[in-house]
This record gives structure tokens, C-alpha cells and sequence, in this order.
């Protein structure tokens, strides 16, 4: 009896556990759902014109370090050399420099000093020539009631923008002008939608999405969808978690980062497939093929190659990279320079 009695109590202890588990699960839930994006600051007032610099050469890219302290945009050569500054505020970090068609133009991300791409929901988008000249916010934190923002790109024909935006539970695709205004949700999907990027034509968009209502990050996959909105259809099933899908300039190969193991950080690589393997569903080839980490694909004007940041084997700390497609080793065009260099636009 005496075993019937503590067996029932450890019965009513564990249920009476579960509610409390469950009650405060449902209490975040409610947390998240209700989170208000905060106000606009009302010294902003909306951008009427871009700025533009110099039209950047072709063998040259923008970038951001943490070499001068907190995080900064520069412009380099291909080759690593020539280094130049564009931004410095040490009240922020910017960072993620997305350079426009025209090449005049640099879309980047701004968070408080020390936030860096940690935390969506205090990024403002903002914009500089490409000579560091006529520096703007376009975007600030709770413009449009959007919690959560991030992962501007261009349209092919600079006449404007695609992010996520949205609630923190379930951010959606949205379409505005070149100026970050006036959004227009492309998907209404449940779950979670990110890392937006255009088809070369201009007519469709790859996406990260969940393949259900509730999902978390490893459920991630690849989507594509009409840029006028409509059912999204999945590019990728696999299982593994995906992020940051880019087209090649001639729209013939689609690479994109996988976590290929779980842990912190992982197993990160870039895989990618040709256009006919990708509607084909073949096997997606691994770019580096080693135990680092690497980041986010750029490819080169001429498609031939991938520029990226990345944590090789051993390594400590995010260097840009350039490494060809065809095969043949990957270059630290950042080797010998001071810092963290990443988010390389060529």
C-alpha cells in the first residue's frame, strides 16, 4: 500500500510539473504574440533620394571589420589591398554591406555597439554612397509595426528592395521601394520566413521558410516564390537547416549555407546545385567540403566563383574568402589584416 501511496504522489507531482511546464511555455508563446514593435523616433523623417558615390570597379568589394573597434564598412580589392573606410560611429555597429546593380549605392544594417546580427529587432537599415558620402537612414526600428527586419537586397534593377519583416513568431517577405518604403507582403506563410534574396530576371524570389506552422531552426528550408506573391514552392527537402539562398548573375546555379552538424557552432558549409539539378532535385555539392565554418555565398560578377566569410578549421576569428566554383583552393584575401572582416558584397 505504502508503494501505491508514493507511486501516486510521484504521478500527481509529475502532472502537477507538467502543468507548470506547459503554463510557462504558453505565458512565452503569449509574450512573443504580443510584443509591440517600439516607436519611431520622431526626429526621423523618410528618405526622398538614395545616395551615390562613384560607381565602385568591378574588382572591387564592400565589406565590415571590427579592426577599428566596433564594426565598420570598408571597400577592398579583389585582391585584399587598398583598403578604405567608409563609416565610423562608435554608438553602433553597421555591418552587412549589400552594394547596388549600379554599383553607386551601399545598403547596410545598423545595431547598437556590441548587438551586431544578433538580435533583429534592433536592426535599422540605412544606406551610404559608395565613397562614404550622403549616409541615411532608410529604415528605423519599428517602422511600419515590424518587430523584426533584416536582410535587405536589391532588386536586379535597383528600382527596389526585398526583406523580411514582421512579427518575431512569424516575419513574412515583403517587396518595397528602392528607399525601403511602402512594403508589400509577398508571402503569408505561418512559421518563420527569412534571408530573401531575387531571381536575376526579377521575377521570383528565394526564401528560408518552415515546412510547418511550428518549426525551429534546424527545419529551416529553401522556398521560392512569384515576386507577386502566391503558394511558395520548396526547393529543398533535406532535413538540414538552411539560410541565405543566392542566384548566380546568369541565374544558372543557386548556392546557399547549410549547418551540417549541430553543436556550437557546427559544421557550416555552402552548397549549391545547377538550375536544371535544382528543378531535377539532385544532390547538392558542397563548396569547401571541410570541418569550418563559412558563411553566407556571394558570387562573383562572372559567376564564376563565391566570395564568403568564414572560420576555417582552427581558426578564430570570420575572414573573406574567395573560392572558385570549378574547384581549386579557398583564398584568405583578408590574411595578414587586423580583426574580424565578413559580409563581403562584391
Amino acid at each position: 500500500m505504502r508503494r501505491r501511496g508514493r507511486a501516486r504522489w510521484w504521478l500527481i507531482a509529475a502532472a502537477a510539473l507538467a502543468v507548470v511546464v506547459m503554463i510557462t511555455g504558453l505565458a512565452v508563446v503569449i509574450r512573443l504574440l504580443s510584443a509591440q514593435a517600439p516607436s519611431v523616433p520622431a526626429t526621423w523623417t523618410a528618405p526622398t533620394a538614395l545616395p551615390h558615390g562613384p560607381a565602385l570597379p568591378v574588382d572591387r568589394l564592400a565589406f565590415d571589420s571590427d579592426r577599428s573597434g566596433g564594426f565598420e564598412l570598408y571597400t577592398m580589392g579583389h585582391d585584399g589591398r587598398e583598403v578604405t573606410r567608409l563609416t565610423g560611429d562608435p554608438a553602433y555597429d553597421s555591418w552587412s554591406p549589400r552594394l547596388s546593380p549600379d554599383r553607386r549605392t551601399i545598403l547596410f544594417n545598423r545595431t547598437p555597439r556590441g548587438v551586431h546580427d544578433t538580435d533583429a529587432a534592433q536592426a535599422s537599415l540605412w544606406a551610404v554612397g559608395t565613397d562614404g558620402s550622403g549616409l541615411v537612414q532608410l529604415r528605423p526600428v519599428g517602422l511600419d509595426g515590424w518587430v523584426l527586419q533584416g536582410h535587405a537586397e536589391w532588386s536586379p534593377d535597383g528600382s527596389s528592395l526585398v526583406m523580411f519583416g514582421g512579427s518575431r513568431l512569424s516575419p513574412q517577405i515583403h517587396v518595397t521601394d528602392r528607399l525601403g518604403q511602402r512594403p508589400v507582403a509577398v508571402t503569408d506563410r505561418p512559421g518563420t520566413n527569412l534571408d530573401p534574396a531575387f531571381h536575376p530576371d526579377g521575377k521570383s524570389i528565394v526564401f528560408v521558410g518552415c515546412p510547418r506552422a511550428v518549426c525551429t531552426e534546424p527545419d529551416y528550408e529553401i522556398y521560392q516564390v512569384a515576386v507577386g506573391g502566391g503558394a511558395a514552392t520548396r526547393l529543398t527537402e533535406d532535413g538540414w537547416r538552411d539560410h541565405d539562398p543566392m542566384w548566380s548573375p546568369d541565374g544558372r546555379r543557386l548556392a546557399w549555407l547549410t549547418q551540417l552538424t549541430l553543436g556550437l557552432p557546427g559544421v557550416w558549409d555552402i552548397r549549391w546545385l545547377g538550375s536544371a539539378e535544382l528543378a531535377a532535385r539532385g544532390t547538392p555539392r558542397r563548396l569547401v567540403g571541410d570541418e569550418g565554418v563559412t558563411s553566407r555565398p556571394e558570387f562573383t560578377v562572372d559567376g564564376t566563383a563565391v566570395f564568403t566569410h568564414r572560420i576555417p578549421p582552427g581558426g578564430s576569428r570570420f575572414q573573406i574568402f574567395r573560392i572558385p566554383l570549378g574547384g581549386g583552393p579557398a583564398v584568405d584575401i583578408t590574411a595578414g589584416q587586423p580583426g574580424t572582416n565578413e559580409y563581403p558584397s562584391p
